[in-house]
């Protein structure tokens, strides 16, 4: 039995996967407190030359490498009540929170919001700042889970076509109604996550260890040359051509996976294990990093408006990160569990006569 729990804890042994969160979730904290700090009119340059979308789909990959053990595991009604009880619920609690505090604080914020956002938290979930994301994942979960129990059988093949098929289509689909432009845009990089996933997971795999990286880096460096010369200025996949609209994919993958290794390997050394730490919170921050973010820049514009931009920056991405943290173990402390997981009352009727798995 000893070595069972043992051999048990190694495969369950993924922490690389947090550390991934961590950088992950670092990058939009510092990539929203800049743009809020842009927005208010302080003079700061951007640091890392990224495209707007760059960052979220590893957060979609992630998810695509557990999918499929996670449907199968729960079959479909429950998979889906599943994805509502830990998206869609935080969503809808966080985003009206969210939003109601920039309705009351309007006159203090960059942008001016009214209470018929509280519709756009069904309808247009970009209207309602980052909480698309979960919007979004949870679409496009459902739609994968729904189609490979009823079509797709998880063939490989099949899966592929479908997720080159629905990005081709999200290039002509501009609008955010149903989050549409975002499912069909997203979906690829879910099944991404999902074919790579059992070359990932096992505790030996070679993935890890295999000689790719030499091959890897210097075919990213080249695409990363083509992108800067190519689209120097363009910061939005809105403003991309078809042909950096489909560079904007090997491109992407490529760097997740410079990613991963990365993150595997600080995990093997067990270095930087604050990274770690933020990535096992990246939920948390990335419901409420928004709120904290926004509310230091303006105490700082009030207060101390003359202080270095780079000094604000510093001290709202680090509220953001950890303010958000300690925020959620409070309230977890003090048994407000409801703010992040429905109780069971709602269970009870996000599941009907279903049992939660």
């Amino acid at each position: 039995m000893g070595s069972t729990v043992v051999d048990n804890a190694k495969v369950h042994r993924r922490g690389w996967i947090d550390y991934a969160r961590g950088i992950v979730i670092i990058y939009v904290v510092y990539r929203h407190a800049l743009t809020g700090l842009l927005g208010a009119g302080v003079d700061i340059k951007n640091a890392i030359y990224l495209v707007q979308e760059s960052s979220m789909p590893i957060f979609f990959i992630v998810s695509g490498i557990f999918i499929r053990s996670s449907a199968l595991k729960r079959g479909l009604d429950t998979f889906v009540r599943f994805k509502f009880e830990s998206l869609m619920y935080p969503y809808f609690i966080w985003a009206t929170i969210h939003l109601t505090i920039q309705i009351v604080f309007s006159q203090y914020s960059n942008y001016n919001k009214g209470i018929e956002y509280y519709g756009y938290l069904f309808t247009f979930p970009r209207a309602i700042d980052q909480f698309w994301y979960l919007y979004a994942l949870f679409a496009v979960m459902i739609v994968f889970a729904t189609v490979n129990f009823k079509l797709l059988k998880f063939n490989v093949l099949l899966n592929v076509v479908v997720a080159l098929a629905l990005y081709v289509a999200s290039y002509f689909i501009k609008t955010d109604f149903f989050s549409l432009h975002d499912i069909t845009f997203y979906y690829l990089f879910l099944v991404f996550g999902f074919l790579i996933a059992e070359i990932l997971m096992p505790v030996d795999s070679t993935f890890f260890k295999g000689k790719w990286l030499l091959y890897a880096l210097p075919v990213f460096v080249l695409l990363q040359i083509f992108w800067r010369v190519q689209y120097p200025d363009t910061n939005k996949l809105n403003e991309l051509d078809f042909i950096g609209f489909v560079m904007f994919v090997p491109i992407t993958i490529i760097g997740a996976l410079l990613i991963f290794i990365f993150s595997y390997k600080l995990d093997e050394w067990n270095l930087l294990k604050i990274l770690k730490f933020i990535g096992s919170h990246s939920l948390y921050i990335y419901i409420m990093h928004l709120i904290f973010t926004s509310g230091i820049r303006m105490v700082f514009l009030k207060l101390y408006p003359e202080a270095p931009p780079l000094l604000m920056l510093i001290v709202i991405m680090i509220g953001g990160i950890f303010i958000p943290i300690a925020l959620y173990k409070a309230f977890i402390r003090f048994g407000f569990n409801a703010l992040f997981e429905p109780p069971p009352v709602v269970k009870k009727l996000i599941f009907w006569k279903h049992k939660p798995q």
